[in-house]
C-alpha cells in the first residue's frame, strides 16, 4: 500500500469520525436539549381524587340532646325527631335522651321567665359548644314550643312533638336550605346572600343630594360601629370584617314621584338606576374583597316622606327601604315637616340601623324565620345574631365553600386534560392539592360534628382552589400551540439536519467496512 493510499484513508477516516460526531452532539445531546428545554412544565396532580369527588353527598352531622321529665316523654320525642329527619342526606342528627336532673326540673318548673329557665339550662349544660342544641321540657309554657337566642328550645309536653319537628326543620336546621348551598342550583336564599370569602367591606353611605338645603345631624362612624360593630363581631369564626362609612354629597336623583296622600310614590323600576347613580359614587370597587353596601338617602324635603311602590302594586303599604341581592340595601330617610322648616333633619337611629342589620342578616345568609303554629320565637334584644344561627351559618357555608372547591378543581382539571400546553407551575401545584387535602379534611370533620374545624378546612379548600383557578401564569402559553412551536423550530433544524441525513448511509457503509464511494466534479 503506498503513503498516498494511507494518507487517503486516513483523510477518510478522520472526515466519517468527524461526521459522526457531529451526527452524535446532534442526535444524542442536541434533540434531547432541544425537546427538554421546549416541553411544557406540568407538575404530577390528583387527578384520581378530583375526579372522585361527590359533592351530593356531603353532609353535616349535629348533636341534639332531648331533655323530658320522664323516659317516656324523651323516648317520643326522640324518635320524632329521628324520624323526621331519618331520610336527610344532608344532616345526621346524633340524638342523645336524658332525664331532667330533679334540682332542674324543679327550677324549669318553678321561674315564670323563660331566660331565667335559660340560665338554669346553661348552668347545667354546656348550651355554647358549636353545632350542639338541646330540647328542654318545661311545662308551665304558654305555647308548645319556646325557642330563645341560645341553643335551647323549651317544649311543655309530648301532645308538641309535632311542633318541635317543625321548629328544627323550618327554624334550627334547614336542611332544604343546606341542599341548596352544595348544589350549583340557585335557590332563593343563594339568589340574595353573598358569594363565600374569607373577609367582606361593610360600607356605610350617608347620601345627602342637598347639603344646602338641609342639615343632617348623623354620626356615619358611631352607627356603624355600634350597630353593624357588634352584629359582625359574633361572625368572626366565619369572616373578616371591615367598617366602613362615608358622606356622598349632590348625588341627585329623579325618582319620577306620583302624588298620593300624605306624600309621594316612587316605582319600584327606577330603583336599578338608583344603584347604578350610588355604586358610581361610592367606590367600593377598589378592594378585592366583596363590599356590602348600606346606603342612607336623605330625601329632600320638596319630595318628602318618598317611599317606594313595590311591583305588585296591589300590595300595600308602600316602603321606606329595599334590598339588591348581592349588592345591599338602601334605606329612604324622610325629613318631618318640622324638621324641614327648621332645616336641620336628625335620622331615627335605631329605626335605620335596625333596617340595615334586616338587610344584612339576609345578605349574610340568615334566612328569615316564617312562623309556626304553636312555635314562639324570641324577639332578638341586641344586634348579635342568635347563637343556633351562627352555627346555621357555619354549616351552610361549610357545604357552600366545598362544593364551590370541587367544582373550580374539577372543571380545572378537565381543562387542564384538554388544552396539553397549559402550564402547571409548583405554586399551582401546591394549591391544588392543599384543596384536594383540605376537602378531605372538612369532610372527615363534618361527619364528626366537628364544625368549626370543619368550615376553617372548607374555607382553605375554597380559597386554594379559587388561587389555583384564577392563577395567571395558566395563560403562559395558552396561545402558542404545539403546530406553531413546531413552525418556529423546523426552519432552525431543517438545514442543519439535510447534510446530516445524508451523510448518515455513507457512515453506516464505512462502519460495515464497505467502501464509501464519492462523486468526482472536474
Amino acid at each position: 500500500m503506498s503513503k498516498h493510499d494511507t494518507k487517503s484513508e486516513t483523510e477518510e477516516a478522520n472526515r466519517m469520525w468527524a461526521s459522526a460526531s457531529f451526527v452524535g452532539v446532534l442526535i444524542i445531546i442536541g434533540l434531547p436539549l432541544w425537546w427538554k428545554t421546549t416541553e411544557v412544565y406540568r407538575v404530577a396532580l390528583p387527578y384520581d381524587k378530583i375526579n372522585a369527588f361527590e359533592t351530593d353527598s356531603h353532609y353535616i352531622s349535629t348533636e341534639l340532646t332531648v331533655l323530658a321529665n320522664d323516659d317516656e316523654t324523651a323516648q317520643e320525642v326522640a324518635r320524632q325527631i329521628e324520624k323526621a329527619f331519618q331520610e336527610s342526606d344532608v344532616i345526621k342528627l346524633k340524638i342523645t335522651k336524658k332525664i331532667i336532673p330533679n334540682k332542674l326540673q324543679h327550677l324549669l318548673d318553678s321561674v315564670a321567665d323563660e331566660q331565667e329557665a335559660l340560665e338554669d339550662v346553661g348552668a347545667a349544660f354546656n348550651i355554647k359548644k358549636h353545632n350542639t342544641f338541646y330540647v328542654v321540657q318545661r311545662k308551665p309554657l304558654y305555647q308548645d314550643v319556646w325557642v330563645g337566642t341560645e341553643r335551647v328550645a323549651f317544649f311543655r309536653d309530648i301532645k308538641a312533638c309535632s311542633t318541635i319537628v317543625k321548629v328544627l326543620e323550618k327554624w334550627i336546621y334547614q336542611p332544604s336550605v343546606l341542599i341548596g348551598a352544595r348544589s350549583e342550583i340557585a335557590d332563593a336564599a343563594r339568589q340574595v346572600r353573598f358569594p363565600s370569602g374569607p373577609g367582606y367591606h361593610v360600607v356605610l353611605s350617608v347620601v345627602h343630594p342637598r347639603p344646602q338645603e338641609l342639615k343632617v345631624n348623623f354620626n356615619a362612624r358611631d352607627a356603624i360601629e355600634d350597630y353593624i360593630g357588634s352584629f359582625v363581631d359574633e361572625l368572626t369564626e366565619l369572616h373578616n370584617f371591615t367598617l366602613k362609612s362615608q358622606w356622598l354629597h349632590l348625588l341627585d336623583f329623579d325618582f319620577e314621584a306620583t302624588e298620593v296622600p300624605g306624600g309621594r310614590v316612587a316605582g319600584a323600576e327606577r330603583l336599578p338606576l338608583l344603584l347604578t347613580r350610588l355604586e358610581e359614587r361610592a367606590a367600593t370597587h377598589v378592594s378585592e374583597r366583596p363590599t356590602l353596601n348600606l346606603a342612607l338617602y336623605v330625601v329632600p324635603c320638596r319630595l318628602a316622606p318618598l317611599a317606594l311602590q313595590r311591583y305588585d302594586k296591589e300590595i300595600p303599604p308602600p316602603v321606606q327601604a329595599f334590598m339588591s341581592p348581592k349588592w345591599g340595601g338602601v334605606v329612604f330617610g324622610n325629613p318631618t315637616p318640622e324638621e324641614c322648616e327648621k332645616q336641620v333633619y336628625t335620622p331615627p337611629v335605631n329605626l335605620i340601623m335596625g333596617t340595615f342589620l334586616s338587610q344584612l342578616r339576609k345578605l349574610l345568609g340568615i334566612t328569615d324565620k316564617e312562623a309556626q303554629a304553636g312555635a314562639r320565637l324570641e324577639a332578638l334584644r341586641r344586634a348579635a345574631p342568635r347563637a343556633w344561627e351562627r352555627d346555621a351559618l357555619l354549616r351552610l357555608r361549610a357545604l357552600q365553600q366545598l362544593a364551590s372547591a370541587e367544582t373550580s378543581l374539577r372543571s380545572l382539571a378537565k381543562l387542564l386534560g384538554e388544552i396539553s400546553n397549559i402550564v402547571i407551575n409548583d405554586e399551582v401545584g401546591a394549591s391544588i392539592n392543599l384543596a384536594v387535602e383540605s376537602i378531605h379534611r372538612a369532610t372527615e370533620h363534618m361527619e364528626k360534628a366537628d364544625l368549626l374545624e370543619a368550615h376553617r378546612y372548607s374555607q382553605r379548600a375554597f380559597l386554594a382552589a379559587e388561587t389555583a383557578f384564577m392563577e395567571p401564569s395558566l395563560l403562559a402559553l395558552l396561545y402558542f400551540p404545539d403546530d406553531q412551536k413546531y413552525a418556529i423550530y423546523i426552519p432552525l433544524f431543517l438545514p442543519i439536519m439535510f447534510p446530516v441525513v445524508l451523510s448518515l448511509k455513507n457512515l453506516l457503509l464505512w462502519f460495515r467496512g464497505k467502501p464509501v464511494h464519492k462523486e468526482k466534479t472536474d
